[in-house]
């Protein structure tokens, strides 16, 4: 049964951002046969500004599972991917008043009775620790904590798992990935000029092509067929983690690396253009009018029927026999994560995080509507801007 000393070499062989990791922090971990399951993110829009835990019970087999997405500057990052199923639990904490991430602390719980495994998780906010999230917990084993070296701020977040089958025992690890603020744009190579590029400035309407332009422009161009062929379109490719270039095929570490960073850079500059132009950027494409499809304002309601409505209306036919066949309805859809999109048969990465998003800004969209209308029929808004009066007869998916 490997124990701290086999995790402590998984990191050592594990790839590295551009930045500094803080190490794991200290928590009782072992698994079966050296299998450990781990998941890295980063944030493209530069540092992290809050985490979000989703905790999963599996009574059969008695497993506690957590997932983990992170807040990105302003908007939340597409959860990790770590195995899960069965959620229990979510719940979120955001730094305040415009403060990044520059500690995490971990407490670790475990009772016996049931074989039930318990995480809490608390956040340090430019300096300044805050409170637990207050999940479900009981039985404190341990308790570990790790901060970012003075003058950094977290960027990235690698978590690990672990489980021993004797005990039904669940381990998770956590580490951060800090860099200064100057370090988000010094010691990288020239980012292409996009409208020398013949490339809009708001990148949010790059069709896969221009996506592939950019590419070639930074040296990547052997991966342009790739992104193509798995729909990568400029309103999602910030969405994209480390772990999905893998999977296209981006086999170089230094590579990976370059393009994170200067997806990081390319993000900045669109923010900056945005905020100099005083509007908030859209994509091309916009989530479907409900009532023009024919469509309930309760999705929950939704049938199978309707929830393939939705999906073609998104310009994603191509996918509907997978909704079908799994038999997803309304009462589900916004517990579907990527892994999920991936295990329904949408092979496709960029379909995959459009379909996040989207559920993402629906979710926004239907809370709004309870909240601020008191369970009366609601005045649509455009999703990352001020709320509108009156009917709108499209959503527009504001990015920035």
């Amino acid at each position: 049964m490997p124990t701290r000393r086999a995790l402590a070499a998984l990191v050592v062989a594990l790839p590295h951002a551009r930045g500094e990791w803080t190490g794991i922090l200290g928590l009782n971990f072992e698994s079966d046969g050296n299998k450990v399951d781990q998941r890295a993110m980063q944030c493209p829009s530069g540092f992290i500004t809050g985490v979000s835990v989703r905790h999963g019970r599996d009574d059969d087999d008695d497993t506690d599972l957590y997932d983990f997405k992170l807040r990105c500057g302003d908007r939340w990052s597409a959860w990790s991917g770590m195995p899960f199923k069965k959620l229990k639990q979510e719940k979120s904490a955001e730094c305040p008043m415009k403060m990044h991430v520059t500690g995490l602390e971990v407490k670790q719980g475990r009772r016996e009775f049931g074989d039930v495994d318990t995480y809490d998780f608390k956040l340090q906010c430019s300096g300044v620790w805050q409170e637990y999230m207050d999940l479900s917990f009981s039985g404190e084993q341990a308790r570990g904590a790790r901060e970012c070296p003075a003058g950094t701020m977290a960027f990235g977040w690698r978590s690990y798992r672990g489980f021993v089958k004797r005990g039904d025992r669940d381990s998770y690890e956590f580490e951060l990935n800090c860099k200064a603020s100057a370090a988000a744009t010094g010691a990288l190579r020239a980012m292409p000029n996009v409208q020398t590029l013949g490339l809009s400035q708001n990148v949010f309407v790059w069709s896969k092509h221009d996506v592939a332009t950019w590419l070639g422009a930074l040296g990547l161009g052997e991966h342009g067929e790739a992104f193509k062929a798995n729909n990568l379109q400029g309103d999602v490719i910030f969405l994209l983690l480390e772990s999905h270039l893998q999977d296209l095929g981006m086999k170089k570490i230094g590579d990976r690396l370059y393009f994170m960073e200067v997806l990081t850079q390319l993000h900045d500059a669109v923010n900056s253009w945005s905020k100099l132009i005083g509007q908030s950027l859209t994509s091309t494409r916009t989530l479907p009018n409900l009532q023009r499809n024919g469509l309930p304002l309760q999705v929950v309601s939704w049938n199978t029927k309707e929830v393939v409505i939705w999906v073609e209306a998104l310009g994603l036919a191509e996918w509907k026999p997978a909704f079908e066949k799994h038999r997803i309805q309304g009462d589900v859809m916004f517990a579907l994560t990527e892994p999920a999109f991936l295990e329904i048969g949408v092979t496709k990465i960029g379909d995959r995080l459009y379909l996040v998003d989207c559920l993402q800004s629906l979710h926004e969209e239907v809370t709004s509507w309870k909240t601020g209308q008191g369970g009366r029929s609601e005045p649509h808004r455009q999703l990352g801007g001020a709320p509108t009066s009156g009917p709108v007869t499209e959503i527009g998916r504001a990015h920035v």
